[in-house]
């Protein structure tokens, strides 16, 4: 094919792409809307998540761009926001994601492959069945704590409640693992770090604690008080708990996996600050505007909307993956800079 000429290094013999550092790019981080129902300090502290800028791609677009994707050999493709249980037509995105992996991937089992979501679960009850019908297969909530007051601080106003119900629905219908991820603030959620680690003790959760990363532009002095380093929440967590004993991890994946002995969970850590894995980094991005970004933590992007409207939209699509892939930076900048986006406008 034409468009692989100039780039043929950056695919493998089994059509996996790889970037120009040597690392294979399966996973993809799709973010289908900015609006969020809630307003994470964190992640939109200037509440630009309330509304739908122009320029959000449409279902029959990220149709494109999953075919595009899975066709580079894409592993996994994960659904995020803003919330993306906001779209309407998100179970049509996931068949979408689907029917790329049935068409492109033979390689895969039937049903295997890793379809996902990242959401505060505040609509999934409501939502999950509709998804599970288009072929869901595992969910990610943002979970940032467990007492309602805290979590309300933390989310901006949000319900601990209706979260626990979606939860609660995630479980009925058996998409394992559930992750459960908690960005933890000092002086925000930090005390919650005990009772979220709890939370594996009886049930099979992944908990996963994330380090606050500088991508809501808070001011310098800000985010260097709120930040608490990965080493810091695990000793809270042995504090309160005993001793963690390591768990195989993907070494691609950015979470260090741990569990307390006996416990039916596994809790993890995700450290890019402290402890940057840009070594081992598997993800590219694609905002809802059509942005495909090789690195959260690097602002360069590439646009793939002149490329959804050329005469053969998968292959001109191929072709920017294969240019930012032959791009994508070694590591990330994770020292506190002004980002031309904040978290919700990039996806998680």
């Amino acid at each position: 094919m034409g468009w692989r000429r100039g780039y043929h290094r950056l695919v493998t013999s089994d059509s996996r792409l790889v970037d120009a550092h040597g690392r294979v790019v399966k996973d993809l981080r799709l973010s289908v809307t900015p609006r969020c129902n809630f307003r994470c300090t964190y992640c939109d502290p200037l509440g630009i998540g309330s509304h739908e800028p122009p320029g959000t791609l449409q279902a029959e677009q990220f149709g494109v761009i999953l075919r595009a994707a899975v066709g580079l050999g894409m592993e996994s493709v994960r659904f995020t926001g803003g919330e993306p249980l906001l779209r309407k037509d998100l179970p049509d995105l996931v068949a979408l994601a689907h029917e790329a992996f049935g068409a492109l991937r033979p390689d895969l089992p039937p049903g295997s492959a890793d379809v996902a979501i990242t959401t505060n679960a505040s609509a999934l009850t409501k939502r999950l069945p509709d998804l599970l019908a288009a072929g869901l297969r595992r969910v990610n909530v943002s979970l940032d704590a467990v007492d309602a007051d805290v979590f309300r601080l933390a989310t901006g106003g949000g319900d601990i409640a209706r979260v626990w119900e979606g939860i609660a629905a995630v479980e009925v219908a058996g998409l394992t693992p559930l992750k459960l991820n908690a960005v933890v603030l000092r002086g925000v959620n930090d005390d919650q770090v005990p009772a979220l680690a709890a939370l594996t003790r009886d049930k099979p959760y992944h908990v996963r604690f994330i380090e606050y990363m500088h991508l809501d532009n808070a001011a310098f002095g800000t985010y260097d008080a709120r930040f608490v380093p990965g080493s810091e929440i695990r000793a809270a967590v042995e504090a309160a708990h005993g001793a963690l004993e390591s768990v195989p991890t993907d070494p691609s994946a950015p979470a260090r996996l741990f569990k307390v002995r006996g416990w039916a969970g596994n809790i993890g850590f995700i450290n890019p600050v402290s402890e940057p894995f840009c070594s081992t980094c598997s993800r590219m991005r694609v905002t809802s505007d059509g942005m495909l970004r090789p690195c959260l933590l690097n602002d360069r992007e590439f646009d793939l909307k002149p490329a959804l409207c050329a005469p053969d939209p998968v292959a001109a699509v191929q072709e920017v993956f294969l240019v930012a892939a032959n791009r994508k930076v070694a590591s990330g900048l994770t020292a506190p800079v002004e980002r031309p986006r904040t978290m919700v406008a990039i996806g998680g």
